[in-house]
């Protein structure tokens, strides 16, 4: 694929600009907390344009995704076993871990989507 985009773009002059290590952090961060690239986000606070329509939102971290992957066979097995041996307590106990591990995860999740947990 030799190129990227639309063979008709509209928007064909490129400007640039400098920004130091905080500043391009903070655009970035901010650009991706609203879902839209970072020459979208600097023409809506330029121009007060709003963006053509809604990006693709990025893939998630890989290493993010396999760290929670890995995390839910344990806590499918737990209950598993929990819920084979009968014993109440230890059904009881095995579910506010899985709460707790599901919460951390869910965590992660938010973070890996750039979202506050």
């Amino acid at each position: 694929m030799p190129g990227s985009g639309s063979e008709t773009r509209q928007r064909q002059i490129t400007l640039k600009a400098r920004f130091n290590e905080q500043e391009a952090a903070l655009v970035k961060s901010q650009a991706d907390a609203a879902g839209v690239p970072v020459a979208g986000l600097i023409r809506y606070a330029v121009l007060g344009q709003t963006p053509l329509r809604s990006t693709r939102t990025p893939p998630m971290d890989r290493e993010l995704a396999a760290r929670m992957i890995a995390a839910l066979g344990p806590i499918a097995c737990a209950l598993r076993q929990a819920h084979a041996s009968g014993d109440l307590e230890l059904l009881s106990e095995t579910i506010i871990a899985a709460q707790r591990d599901l919460s951390e995860m869910r965590t992660v999740l938010l973070s890996s989507l750039g979202r506050e947990p």
